[in-house]
């Protein structure tokens, strides 16, 4: 393969260039007409400067650098354009702490435990004048849940006040960034709506092809409930057949996620393949030489193709599978022979044109990465062992699949979610045979679902095969070792990762020693720098008290152990998982010993009783609402006193009966106007003190 046969892959490096540029370097005060105006004149000095006669190789080079300017501009540009800060009526550049603003709602809401979660397109803002200037943008909001709030729809118009902030940084070490992930999206903003701030003054504003595909996919679930009573294979198949994942719950999620069987519950590249070929298959059974008819079969294979992709969300795997489809049947059909690596990046470049954010979209890298994997790796594994028994040989192809997929994401799986299923290739040969039965049987289920005797038949077929994939899998999640979890890399690591594998796999390629010392100096990079941050991990001392909106929670680390003290109602919850895992796997620890506030604790390492405590020289006392009872002769001497559970103080002063201390600290058990109140008597009194709820969370380093 020469580069003569991939020209978008030449076209889509550059391109990425600019994309990754304008997200690192950001805006830059430049316009998008001047930076256009750039572009065109990069376009022009390349068009002239192109010799008329045949050009000499060394002159294909120095243009083909040439050109890379202009197209990594193109990317920069394209992202700018994509960006809606940029726009002047962008609600970053007008935000107050309060106003009355018009949106239309633009997603389908979603029904949480206490709230609706959903994207509004701000429309207008109006000012005290009650004149409605121009305002954009998309923010994020979460609506008291009530009986009004759940009647909502995609495309009501509402009006609401309330301050609009920005999206807030992680509260707590190494905690999910929600700004990371909502950037592919263009939201940046996010509001919370009780029911008394906001109205709906319209209905459907957005009468479009996305509300009628949304009207069809609830028609289709509905269908899928009548056949599927039970609550798990029904979250599983509307899940797997229309990308319908509201109703999974957390146990569904955790034993395909343990078990790397999560994709299939994405709709991605896998379903689209198991469509085409269905799709095929059936107008296939139509012979015919006419090209009219090959016309019409292409067209109407990609119209149900994209009909599909639409109905279940456009994710971007989706969107990733059914482009490089459309370009594979379009060269199929005008006689052209498909090179699978230009198709494939011809379909990047497409969607980053669309939408250059999808590059930092995780779904997006995922499904890129895996195919690459499975097209150049597979045959590769695949011929490594020849098996004669049909059924055999099926298996060894689904698992040299599952392997191909796996090497080329998981240095990326581990960076994303810090874990590896060690049967994946077991998962995978599981999910790959059940997914293209349980997507068949779905579609005919839903093509004959007007006829009673087969619509049942069809039903029992369903769930069968549902209840048994969920069985198989979790089975599978029982194994012994079937997750090894706590990984953590930064990001230089995974592309050194990457490196290592495609140095290897060049070296295996390429069958000479000279080129073994790449993989080595990755391999020695990667096992140098893990001896060193072990050892720095066996001498680390912290202490963190931890943000956990309504609780307490802190952690003392020495070497890689760590204790924690936590409220009683919190210890054991995915809520205080989901506020300290991922501090913890950075740091290393194998050894977590979790106790009560009321605990008391003495080793070497601390000393902690009566909600008093000693950690490495640090004195820590809890100020609590019975502390308010208590009365001492003696005032105890400490460095840090930690506020927490809404001590009814009337004066901060109060807190000197007990204590004398150095700083003040007030955590997100307690409310926020009380804290509010005592941060200003503190500033008045020139008392030093931390905001744990507000700054989040507080660490300290020994």
């Amino acid at each position: 393969m020469t580069w003569q046969q991939i020209p978008f892959v030449r076209l889509l490096i550059p391109f990425l260039f600019g994309i990754c540029f304008y997200n690192w370097w950001g805006a830059n005060s430049l316009s998008w007409l001047s930076q256009l105006l750039i572009q065109l004149i990069l376009l022009t000095v390349l068009a002239i400067g192109i010799p008329k006669d045949r050009p000499s190789i060394s002159t294909i080079r120095i243009w083909g650098i040439w050109l890379f300017l202009p197209l990594s501009q193109m990317g920069y540009l394209m992202s700018y354009i994509q960006d809606d800060r940029n726009n002047t009526t962008h609600i970053q550049q007008q935000l107050l702490p309060k106003a009355t603003y018009l949106a239309t709602i633009s997603s389908i809401p979603k029904i949480n435990l206490k709230s609706i979660r959903t994207t509004l397109s701000i429309e207008g803002l109006q000012s005290t004048q009650n004149k409605l200037t121009a305002c954009s943008g998309e923010v994020l909001a979460y609506f008291q849940l009530d009986t009004i709030s759940s009647r909502l729809n995609y495309g009501d118009q509402i009006l609401f006040q309330a301050a609009v902030k920005p999206l807030t940084q992680p509260l707590n070490p190494k905690a999910f960034d929600q700004r990371s992930y909502y950037h592919p999206k263009n939201i940046y903003h996010q509001t919370y709506l009780p029911t008394q701030q906001w109205v709906k003054i319209n209905t459907n504003q957005n009468k479009s092809l996305y509300q009628f595909i949304h009207a069809c996919k609830g028609q289709l679930l509905k269908i899928l409930q009548q056949h599927l009573p039970s609550p798990n294979e029904y979250a599983v198949a509307a899940a797997l057949i229309l990308g319908a994942k509201d109703q999974l719950n957390k146990e569904i999620r955790n034993a395909y996620a343990d078990t790397g069987a999560m994709h299939v519950l994405a709709v991605s590249g896998l379903h689209i393949g198991i469509l085409a070929g269905l799709i095929s298959f059936l107008l296939g059974l139509i012979r015919s030489e006419n090209r009219k008819w090959k016309k019409v079969k292409t067209l109407l294979l990609l119209s149900l193709l994209w009909g599909f992709a639409l109905l279940t969300g456009a994710s971007a795997s989706v969107l990733r599978a059914c482009t490089m489809f459309s370009f594979i049947l379009v060269g199929q059909l005008l006689g052209r022979k498909i090179n699978v690596y230009n198709s494939l990046a011809a379909s990047a470049f497409l969607l980053l044109c669309i939408n250059p954010f999808l590059l930092f979209d995780v779904g997006f890298q995922l499904s890129y990465l895996a195919l690459i994997g499975i097209i150049y790796l597979h045959p590769k594994i695949y011929k490594f062992w020849y098996i004669e028994h049909t059924v055999g040989n099926w298996i060894w192809k689904g698992l040299a699949l599952s392997i191909a997929a796996q090497i080329s994401t998981f240095p990326i799986s581990l960076y994303y979610f810090h874990q590896f299923p060690v049967f994946f290739w077991l998962s995978g040969v599981v999910v790959t045979a059940a997914a293209g039965l349980i997507l068949g049987i779905g579609l005919c289920l839903f093509l004959l679902y007007f006829v009673p005797v087969l619509s049942t038949a069809l039903g029992y077929l369903l769930y069968a095969a549902v209840w048994l994939m969920n069985s198989l899998i979790f089975a599978i999640q029982q194994l012994p070792g079937a997750v090894w979890d706590g990984f953590w890399l930064e990001s230089w690591q995974m592309w050194s990762w990457y490196g290592l594998i495609i140095s290897t796999i060049y070296l295996l390629s390429k069958r000479q020693l000279k080129w073994a010392f790449i993989p080595l100096s990755f391999c020695t990079i990667l096992l140098g720098h893990h001896a060193l941050q072990r050892y720095d991990q066996s001498q680390q001392v912290q202490f963190c008290i931890y943000n956990h909106r309504k609780n307490t929670l802190f952690s003392y680390i020495t070497g890689r152990n760590c204790i924690t003290w936590a409220d009683s109602n919190l210890i054991g919850t995915p809520q205080m998982q989901y506020s300290q895992q991922n501090h913890l796997w950075s740091m290393g620890i194998n050894d977590h010993q979790i106790y009560s506030l009321e605990d008391s604790i003495q080793t070497n390492k601390v000393h902690y009783r009566n909600k008093k405590g000693q950690f490495f020289r640090q004195r820590l006392a809890l100020y609590t609402p019975q502390s308010t009872l208590q009365q001492s002769h003696a005032i105890l001497e400490v460095d840090y006193v930690l506020v927490q559970g809404n001590p009814k103080l009337k004066s901060i002063r109060q807190i000197e009966q007990l204590y004398f201390y150095k700083k003040l600290l007030f955590d997100a058990s307690n409310s926020p106007w009380k804290i509010k109140q005592w941060v200003k008597e503190c500033q008045a009194l020139n008392i030093d003190f931390v905001d744990i709820s507000s700054e989040g969370a507080w660490v300290i380093d020994w």
